[in-house]
């Protein structure tokens, strides 16, 4: 998980939150609620860049841990019609195997249950 993955990061490196929050120029409170999955809204792509160079890891792999896209990746994505082409065909892709799964969820509960019945 990304909260795991944030405080192994400070861990490794010995810092304190505090250390870690003064440097990324957000509150020690705040780095606390995100490395306990505490946070209201997800930290901004800005936040996850200076905590990212703080704890000497690669911007983009933690913004993408964070379950966000990079802007720079939206942009290529946006500019480019064979990767939107691309992903549009794995969403229908994976919204077809979703339907099939939950017909044979259905199919199966509903065996589960005659048989309990009978």
């Amino acid at each position: 998980m990304f909260e795991e993955f944030i405080k192994q990061a400070r861990i490794k490196l010995r810092m304190t939150q505090e250390e870690v929050a003064d440097k990324a120029n957000v509150k020690a409170t705040y780095l606390s609620k995100m490395e306990r999955g505490q946070l209201r809204t997800p930290p901004s792509e800005q936040v996850l860049i200076r905590l990212a160079l703080v704890l000497q890891l690669e911007p983009h792999e933690v913004v993408i841990k964070a379950g966000r896209i990079p802007i720079e990746f939206q942009t290529l994505i946006l500019k480019d019609e064979n990767v939107v082409r691309y992903l549009k065909g794995k969403l229908e892709e994976n919204l077809d195997k979703e339907e099939r799964l939950t017909e044979e969820a259905k199919y199966d509960s509903s065996d589960r249950f005659r048989d309990k019945i009978n």
